[in-house]
């Protein structure tokens, strides 16, 4: 091996490089042209240098891929933030939405209750009026009948029959119904053949002149006291305010069923804030970590 030889292969690292000038280039490659051995070095040290930087290149990739998977994550999370942030407001939206057509339905049922609670203050004050007539009298006299019919008339639009019994002639159907002793009660109506009075839209009805009684279930109400009972039976054209009445007062809404919708909204609500806080928090915590 000659002078050139050791020239050229100690120049073959920097030349592998591009690092040589070229005259120094220009030198090597006129030289291993004419030189096998110099070649086969030169080869050799190339595919040195491509295995080392293949290992290299793989070492890169088995360093990189962990943080693949994190920056994947990542994104995944930051994706399902942002979906859980717009189901957060769209329950947000709901629940106002549902609320105001709750309140406005509130009103509304309000209102109609109010209106047809005159029902149950009318029969308080006309069995009231009737009790306070009769007072502690034994039988129903024609002055007292003449204030009935007042009684009647005042009514007149809601009422089709007032009868007045005499709690000793009905002594069995009052144990039978003990109830109507502690305030009127919707109740089958008694025989009216056995009133000491009945009063109808065409004034005092004599004992043995028929009447019909109402057909309809709540249509007759009856309340008494130690010496009287008093029924009275509702017009057919006063029926259907009546039945509105019991309606709403037994099978009427409540306050959940109206309001249930936007409390359960807001409630999905809060358990998504929740939930949407905690993912922003670990996702701040992860692009920390990314740096």
């Amino acid at each position: 091996m000659g002078n050139k030889c050791n020239i050229v292969r100690d120049l073959l690292p920097s030349y592998i490089d591009h690092l040589c000038s070229q005259d120094s280039i220009h030198f090597i490659e006129e030289h291993i042209n004419t030189c096998k051995k110099c070649r086969e070095v030169l080869e050799n040290m190339k595919n040195d240098v491509d295995i080392s930087v293949e290992i290299d290149e793989v070492y890169k990739v088995e360093v990189k891929r962990p943080f693949q998977k994190v920056s994947r994550f990542f994104n995944e999370q930051k994706k399902l933030t942002k979906y859980l942030f717009l189901s957060t407001l769209f329950s947000l939206l709901f629940g106002f939405i549902f609320l105001t057509h709750s309140i406005i339905k509130f009103s509304e049922y309000n209102e109609e209750v109010s209106e047809f609670e005159v029902v149950d203050k009318e029969k308080d004050a006309i069995m009231y009026d009737v009790f306070h007539i009769l007072g502690s009298s034994t039988e129903v006299t024609e002055k007292e009948e003449k204030q009935l019919l007042t009684i009647f008339k005042k009514y007149n639009e809601k009422l089709n029959l007032l009868a007045v019994f005499s709690a000793a002639d009905i002594e069995d159907w009052l144990k039978e119904n003990a109830s109507v002793k502690q305030k009127p009660t919707t109740i089958y109506p008694i025989e009216y053949k056995k009133a000491d009075t009945v009063i109808g839209n065409e004034g005092i009805l004599r004992k043995n002149e028929p009447i019909t009684p109402s057909g309809y279930d709540l249509g007759t109400v009856v309340m008494a006291n130690k010496l009287w009972v008093i029924q009275y039976e509702y017009k057919n054209s006063y029926e259907h305010t009546v039945e509105k009445h019991h309606q709403l007062t037994y099978y009427g809404p409540n306050t959940w069923s109206i309001f249930q919708a936007p409390i359960l909204l807001f409630t999905l609500f809060s358990v998504l804030l929740i939930f949407w806080l905690v993912l922003r928090r670990q996702n701040k915590r992860l692009k920390d970590v990314m740096g």
